[in-house]
């Protein structure tokens, strides 16, 4: 009885790895046609393949990385390849040979703005104060 329940706990896990999958390449598949469709660029056999899984921290929990590969072609005849990278289902990146990612729109954005960005490291360290030891913890 109990090793029934754990292959259908199993199972079951399959499936909804397997189905978060089919929705995260499908995503993949919408997000590289845009990406090519921006440039004017033409998404060969209107497909991606997974290159690489794997699990990243987010602030709201484990998540799965995935790197999608596609091919493209700028004039008819070449052939180039891009990978776009979600976690979860959000993006994280797309690239196409030769182009810049997302990050780098995303920090020439911030750059046009009128307001500076912080440095993010200018304040990341966090004083503690120093140990006090107790008469017990010293040795004579």
């Amino acid at each position: 009885m109990t090793s029934t329940l754990f292959a259908i706990f199993f199972l079951g896990l399959a499936v909804i790895f397997w189905m978060n999958a089919a929705r995260a390449r499908e995503l993949a598949v919408g997000i590289s046609r845009a990406a090519c469709n921006r440039e004017r660029y033409q998404l060969l056999d209107d497909s991606v393949y997974l290159q690489r899984v794997g699990l990243r921290w987010t602030p709201s929990g484990l998540r799965f990385r995935r790197m999608y590969r596609f091919d493209y072609s700028v004039n008819g005849s070449l052939r180039d390849s891009g990978y776009v990278l979600l976690i979860g289902n959000q993006l994280e990146a797309v690239h196409l040979q030769g182009k810049h990612t997302i990050e780098q729109e995303l920090r020439k954005m911030d750059t046009e703005s009128s307001s500076p960005t912080p440095d993010p490291h200018s304040h990341n360290v966090i004083p503690f104060p120093g140990k006090q030891r107790r008469h017990s913890d010293k040795y004579h």
